[in-house]
């Protein structure tokens, strides 16, 4: 109730604080806490992990594991967006949840952003600052997809007007990348780097930190 109260409240005035406020009822009472709900993520950690290492053997030129279910040699010659979509296919294939579709749309957009960064960028051969840089937006916005999906209709509910309320939404997923955004850079300034092996514990340690910034907010 409290985080439908100062969602609600967000939702009308488009305040931060009340954004602050509402993230912060919606980690410790909804999710039970940033330890909590890290856990509950714990399927975007796993993806963060598989998403490095495909992007790393692609880049190194080694076999793909047979799990992933795509190869190398058949993403030759096919456009980054085409073996954008084929990553995401293969690393969270469609089981009609919304929760996989929401995984399978954040590593689309996080292919996106590298793409737009560095036009023309081989998939095939990935420096390994632009591994890292698609996998933290993978997390990013895989995160901000599910809190949308948890109270983004609330928010539409109490929006004062269709404009609005996809304002308020956008702000709200911004912020929360920009949160992911920020661990990221301390886990990086703290000498943890992403790894084939540590990928998945540090976004593990990422979304975790990322709820506790929530659930620490002073109102």
């Amino acid at each position: 109730m409290g985080a439908r109260l100062r969602l609600g409240q967000y939702a009308k005035n488009g305040l931060r604080d009340d954004l602050r406020s509402g993230l912060k009822a919606y980690t410790s009472k909804g999710l039970g806490g940033s330890q909590r709900a890290a856990a509950r993520m714990a399927g975007t950690s796993r993806t963060a992990g598989r998403l490095h290492g495909v992007l790393e053997a692609l880049s190194r030129g080694e076999a793909l594991p047979a799990e992933i279910g795509i190869n190398a040699a058949a993403l030759a010659g096919r456009d980054a967006k085409e073996i954008g979509d084929a990553i995401a296919e293969a690393i969270r294939p469609s089981d009609g949840t919304l929760d996989a579709e929401a995984s399978r749309d954040a590593v689309a957009q996080a292919v996106s952003d590298l793409i737009e960064q560095v036009p023309g960028v081989d998939l095939n051969a990935l420096t390994p600052e632009q591994i890292e840089l698609v996998v933290e937006r993978y997390v990013a916005y895989d995160l901000s997809h599910r809190i949308e999906l948890d109270v983004g209709s609330h928010i539409q509910d109490k929006a004062p007007d269709s404009a609005a309320a996809v304002s308020r939404i956008e702000d709200m997923k911004g912020y929360v990348r920009e949160c992911v955004a920020a661990q990221f850079r301390s886990a990086r300034d703290g000498g943890r780097r992403l790894t084939r092996s540590a990928a998945a514990s540090i976004a593990n340690a990422v979304i975790e930190e990322t709820f506790r910034v929530f659930e620490d907010y002073l109102q």
